[in-house]
C-alpha cells in the first residue's frame, strides 16, 4: 500500500515539476511571478490535442505541437509583459500577465467550448504488476518523461554556455549584462524553455486524466508555485524537490488520512517549511545592503 501511494505521488509531483521548474527559470532571473503560465499550459494542451484529433497525428507529434505553441506563447508574454516593466514594479508584469491568463481562458471556451474534451489514446489501459504494485502505462510515460526533461535541462544549465549565460544572470541581472551577456536573450531563453515544458506538461496532464478544458491549468500551477516556493523560489532543483514532496504528501494525505484533508495539509506543511526556511528548502540567502 505504501510502495502504491509513493507510485503515486510520484506521478503527481513529476506533473507539478514540469509547471514549477518554470515558475523557477523565470523568477530566478527576473524575480517576477507570471500568472499566465497555467494558461500556458492550457494553451499547449489544447494545441497537441487538436494536432492528434483534427490532423490524426501520434503522440509524439502532438507533444511537439504543444511545446511549439507554448514556445511562442511564452516569448509573446515576455515581450509583452515583461520586457517593457523590467526596471520598474513588480506589479505591472503580474497584473498583465493575470489579463493574459483570462484572455487565454476565454478564446479557447470561444474555439473549443465548455465541454470536457477526451483524450483520443487510452494509455492508461496498459497497466504493469510488480508485487502488489500496480503501475499504469501513462503513469510510466508521466515519470519517464519527466525525468528525461528534467535531466535534459539540468545538462543544459550546467554543461552549455546558454546555461552558464542563464546561471551568471540568475545570480546577477546587471552585473551579467556588464560582462557581456546579451540579458534580453537570456530572460526570452528562460520563458521559451519555461513555456515548452509547461505545454508538454499541459498534454501529459489532459492524457493522465483524460480531460481537456478551458480552467485546467489554475489548480495545477497554482500548486506548482507552491511547490517552486517550497524547493526554493528561483531554483531549479529545489522546484524539482519541492514538487516531488508535495505530490508525496498529497498522495500519502489521500491514502492515511482523507482527500478532504490533502491540500490542507500540504500547504500547512508549505508554510510551516517557509517559517522556517523562508528562501524554501534549497532557496539561496540574499542579503540586502543598505
Amino acid at each position: 500500500m505504501l510502495l502504491q501511494q509513493v507510485i503515486n505521488g510520484l506521478t503527481l509531483g513529476s506533473m507539478y515539476a514540469l509547471l514549477a521548474v518554470g515558475f523557477a527559470l523565470i523568477c530566478g532571473i527576473l524575480k517576477m511571478i507570471t500568472f499566465a503560465h497555467g494558461e500556458v499550459f492550457m494553451v499547449g494542451a489544447f494545441a497537441g490535442l487538436t494536432a492528434i484529433a483534427a490532423f490524426q497525428l501520434g503522440p509524439l507529434e502532438g507533444l511537439l505541437a504543444a511545446m511549439a505553441v507554448s514556445l511562442v506563447l511564452g516569448l509573446l508574454t515576455e515581450r509583452i509583459a515583461f520586457r517593457p516593466f523590467r526596471e520598474g514594479s513588480a506589479l505591472s508584469p503580474a497584473l498583465i500577465t493575470i489579463g493574459i491568463s483570462i484572455i487565454l481562458q476565454a478564446g479557447v471556451l470561444l474555439l473549443a467550448g465548455a465541454d470536457t474534451k477526451a483524450f483520443p489514446y487510452d494509455i492508461g489501459i496498459y497497466t504493469f504488476h510488480l508485487g502488489g504494485i500496480i503501475i499504469s502505462g501513462i503513469e510510466i510515460i508521466v515519470i519517464g518523461l519527466t525525468l528525461l526533461l528534467m535531466l535534459a535541462l539540468q545538462l543544459f544549465i550546467h554543461k552549455t554556455r546558454w546555461g552558464l549565460a542563464l546561471r551568471a544572470t540568475s545570480m546577477h541581472f546587471d552585473g551579467a549584462g556588464l560582462m557581456g551577456v546579451n540579458t534580453n536573450h537570456v530572460v526570452a531563453l528562460s520563458f521559451a524553455l519555461a513555456s515548452a515544458l509547461a505545454g508538454i506538461a499541459g498534454l501529459v496532464v489532459g492524457a493522465y486524466y483524460g480531460a481537456f478544458y478551458p480552467r485546467m491549468g489554475v489548480i495545477i500551477s497554482l500548486k506548482a508555485l507552491a511547490a517552486a516556493t517550497l524547493g526554493g523560489i528561483g531554483s531549479v532543483s529545489g522546484a524539482m524537490l519541492g514538487s516531488l514532496l508535495l505530490g508525496l504528501i498529497e498522495s500519502l494525505t489521500v491514502a492515511y488520512i482523507s482527500a478532504g484533508y490533502r491540500d490542507v495539509i500540504a500547504f500547512a506543511i508549505l508554510i510551516a517549511v517557509l517559517l522556517i526556511r523562508p528562501s524554501g528548502l534549497l532557496g539561496r540567502v540574499e542579503e540586502e545592503k543598505v
